[in-house]
C-alpha cells in the first residue's frame, strides 16, 4: 500500500472521481491541489509562464500539507492537475516520501477527456487547455515514466482503480 498517491492528469480525466473512490473506499485523505493553490491564482492563470514562482510556491504548500498529514498517520491522495513545472513537482514529492509515493497520471483518449469534461455540472476546463495540458504531459511522459501514465478509456473508476492502484481495504 502507498501512503502517498499523486493523481493528476489533464481537465476532465477523472482525477477528482478516482479521489473521491479513494477517499470513500480505501481510507485516504483528500488533499485537493486546485484548491490550495487558489491563494496564489484567485484569478487562475496557473500556467501562465510569468506566474511560475507562485506555482513553484504552490506546490511547495502542497507537499508541505502532505507531509503534515502523512505525519498524522494519513494515507493520502492529492488530486491536482499541476499546471506547470511537473517534473520539479513529482522530485520533490519522490525525494520525500520515495517507496510509498505513487504517481498516476490519468490519461484517458483525447475525445473522451473531452466528452467528461462537457458532462461535468460544475465547471468545465474547455478543450484548449485540455489539449495543453495533455500536450505537456505527452513531452515529459518518459521522464515521469509511461508506466505511470494510465488510459482510462472505456473504463468504469471502480475498474480503473481495481486495474491500476496500489491499495488495500483497509479503512
Amino acid at each position: 500500500m502507498k501512503k502517498v498517491i499523486l493523481l493528476t492528469g489533464p481537465g476532465g480525466a477523472g482525477k477528482s472521481t478516482i479521489a473521491e473512490l479513494l477517499v470513500n473506499n480505501y481510507g485516504y485523505t483528500l488533499l485537493d491541489g486546485d484548491r490550495e493553490d487558489t491563494e496564489f491564482f484567485p484569478d487562475e492563470g496557473q500556467w501562465l509562464l510569468e506566474n511560475r514562482n507562485k506555482l513553484v510556491k504552490a506546490h511547495d504548500k502542497i507537499l508541505k500539507k502532505t507531509k503534515e498529514l502523512v505525519k498524522k498517520g494519513n494515507k493520502i491522495v492529492v488530486d491536482y492537475i499541476i499546471f506547470g513545472d511537473y517534473l520539479n513537482y513529482f522530485q520533490k514529492f519522490k525525494d520525500t516520501f520515495g517507496e510509498n509515493l505513487q504517481i498516476i497520471v490519468l490519461f484517458p483518449s483525447e475525445t473522451e477527456t473531452i466528452d467528461r469534461d462537457l458532462k461535468r455540472e460544475c465547471w468545465t476546463t474547455g478543450v484548449d487547455r485540455i489539449k495543453a495540458v495533455r500536450f505537456e504531459f505527452e513531452n515529459i511522459r518518459e521522464e515521469i515514466g509511461s508506466e505511470n501514465f494510465i488510459d482510462t478509456s472505456g473504463e468504469t473508476p471502480q475498474e480503473t482503480i481495481k486495474k491500476h492502484f496500489s491499495v488495500d481495504r483497509d479503512k
